[in-house]
């Protein structure tokens, strides 16, 4: 179901939390925060939703839009997209995998993303002071948006569900593989099998606008919703950059527009989190934490695009393979760094061949075999209404 226009900028309407719920809703409950159509910029107020809602179910920071298929009894694939992207990167994904055996596929968006909620940003230096994060609030928690932030909405969720204590397949792209590699750490025993496609933590190189966030952060990041530009944003200049990116597809274009100036000038939030995420995540240092998870023996699937230019496999995927005892490196011929829009066949039947190993394969024996070039058996289309998913 689609989401109203700007018009109509409240939250979207609540979906009933599927069956086997336990946790009780987060007494400071939240919807998604939105502008009022009176605080949306004029040239703005016709540009409809770019995502589409699925579940909600609320948890300690708001609202979480998420989606589970499959059989009841199947066995748990948890999927994360990446950073700006959302849950619907691995909704065909879902839909094919959970008819090719039993298996349930949990994809939801991450707090600041897609159609989740954005709380306010916890500003406190200090890690893991709730203190601040609730009085700064009028009771409502601010979100850190560093790795365990997100670990923590993961495991809120699971226990949401009833999943607390099953233990489940997790599936990450990016940034998202490298906060399900964060969720394997904190908890081994809750996860089966581990797949990490291009994970985010340990890029090679660093900008410096990532130095100058660093130094302006705590001004920044506050002031980010209120020192936007909407001739930035304005229809024409934007279509003309992105086609002197090489972006000609006009479907292509508008969705990313859709998506840029819903998110920013629409949804409430999202200017802030985005920073505060680029600033809190350890983009270049995890490998620490990815050996820390590596120790324990499940099975582990590494895939990365050829072509990846952000995280490029040539020095980085050698690098994070060597942190794990019982993992398999899969280079994708002719993808770049969204090898699942680039070659969804082959990334897709890698990864349902991976699922389908016992929890206890070791993968020098079991090694999984790149399928042959694209061919229609798992349709493609864009990963989201809006355009690419980030990182």
């Amino acid at each position: 179901m689609a989401v109203g226009n700007a018009s109509s900028t409240s939250a979207p309407p609540e979906s009933k939390p599927q069956p086997g719920s336990r946790r009780s809703p987060s007494p400071h409950r939240k919807d998604m925060r939105c502008r009022t159509d009176a605080q949306v910029p004029k040239c703005f107020r016709s540009v409809k939703c770019p995502y589409p809602q699925a579940q909600t179910i609320h948890g300690e920071y708001g609202a979480i839009n998420y989606s589970m298929v499959g059989a009841q009894d199947g066995e748990v694939v948890v999927c994360f997209h990446g950073l700006n992207g959302s849950r619907v990167l691995f909704e065909e994904f879902g839909e094919y995998i959970s008819k090719q055996g039993n298996y349930r596929v949990l994809s939801f968006d991450l707090y600041g993303h897609g159609l989740s909620n954005a709380p306010k940003v916890d500003l406190c230096p200090a890690t893991g002071c709730r203190r601040c994060s609730e009085t700064m609030c009028c009771g409502a928690p601010r979100g850190r948006y560093d790795l365990q932030f997100f670990v923590d909405q993961t495991d809120e969720l699971l226990s949401m569900l009833g999943l607390e204590e099953e233990a489940v397949n997790l599936v990450g792209f990016s940034l998202g593989g490298t906060i399900a590699i964060a969720f394997s750490q904190r908890f081994p025993a809750r996860v089966k099998r581990l797949v990490a496609i291009s994970p985010a933590g340990c890029l090679p190189k660093v900008p410096m606008s990532y130095y100058f966030l660093k130094a302006v952060w705590c001004c920044l990041i506050p002031l980010a919703p209120h020192v936007l530009c909407t001739c930035l944003y304005k229809r024409e200049r934007f279509e003309k950059s992105l086609r002197g990116e090489g972006h000609a597809d006009p479907e292509v274009v508008t969705n990313l527009w859709s998506r840029f100036v819903w998110q920013l000038y629409v949804k409430r939030g999202v200017a802030s989190a985005t920073l505060a995420i680029c600033h809190r995540i350890p983009w270049f240092t995890l490998k620490p934490l990815f050996k820390d998870a590596g120790r324990h023996k499940r099975p582990v699937l590494l895939l990365w695009g050829e072509k990846d230019a952000l995280n490029p496999p040539a020095t980085v995927a050698a690098e994070v393979k060597s942190c794990f005892q019982n993992a398999q490196l899969l280079v994708v011929p002719g993808a770049g760094h969204i090898a699942l829009c680039d070659r969804p066949r082959q990334v897709v039947l890698s990864i349902l061949a991976f699922l389908r190993l016992p929890p206890a394969a070791r993968m020098d024996a079991n090694e999984i075999k790149l399928p042959a070039a694209p061919v229609r058996a798992v349709p493609r289309r864009p990963s989201t209404p809006g355009g690419p998913q980030g990182s």
